[in-house]
């Protein structure tokens, strides 16, 4: 039988576990909060989107203006490589939104794309 000082012996597989399964719990849980991260900037961009297209297709804001103002809101959300698109036409305002959206891990990111489609409103006189 083993003495009780062997039995409480200080064990290094405790160690080791924590040195190696320490930093793979972090990046699993930087990971979790990245996706969340994304999640909101994919909704700011979407949402970025149909403000744009309302405010062209409904309000009749000039194109240019709202481009600016799209592109300045994304930028300052920190979303890189801001594209913004806006067509109008007759029937349909169309607005797409382009950038990458910059991750808590380094050398990550994701692409993020919106699009919204709003119909023109216009006056048909008789």
């Amino acid at each position: 039988m083993r003495s009780l000082v062997e039995r409480f012996r200080a064990d290094e597989h405790g160690v080791a576990a924590t040195i190696v399964l320490f930093p793979l719990f972090a990046v699993v849980a930087f990971m979790f909060v990245q996706t969340i991260a994304w999640q909101h900037d994919r909704n700011l961009a979407a949402s970025t989107a149909d403000r744009t297209s309302t405010a062209v297709a409904l309000y009749g804001a000039a194109t240019t203006d709202a481009h600016a103002d799209a592109v300045s809101e994304l930028r300052s959300a920190g979303i890189r490589n801001v594209t913004v698109s806006i067509d109008r036409n007759d029937d349909v305002t169309v607005v797409e939104i382009d950038g990458t959206a910059p991750g808590i891990l380094i050398g990550t990111s994701a692409r993020i794309h919106a699009r919204s489609v709003t119909p023109t409103d216009r006056f048909d006189s008789p």
